[in-house]
């Protein structure tokens, strides 16, 4: 912008609209002060939800533990499943081995 744009600029300026457009006031502004009953009722729904929130990431961290808990018994029972056929497949072999020995 030239020097003569800014002057042009600054003195389009009324002083007493820039005032009265800094200093509006739109409504009561009462409401926005710390401690007022809707500050309390922001702060009061703020915390709710952060609350909320960690519920919610509790709930998901426990959802999350006891589908470990029941893939672990899980396992276990695949596992101890496995190695009673194994020691009947273990027996089984042993005994046709007996029987081939025998004959």
């Amino acid at each position: 912008m030239t020097d003569d744009a800014w002057a042009n600029f600054i003195a389009s300026i009324d002083p007493v609209a820039l005032e009265r457009e800094r200093m509006r006031v739109h409504g009561n502004l009462e409401h926005e002060r710390p401690g007022s009953r809707q500050d309390h009722e922001m702060r009061h729904a703020h915390d709710w939800l952060k609350q909320q929130r960690i519920q919610e990431a509790i709930d998901e961290d426990m959802a999350g533990e006891v589908h470990r808990l029941q893939l672990t018994d899980a396992d276990r029972t695949i596992n101890a499943h496995i190695t009673e056929h194994d020691r009947q497949l273990e027996a089984s072999i042993a005994a046709y081995r007996a029987r081939k020995a025998a004959a």
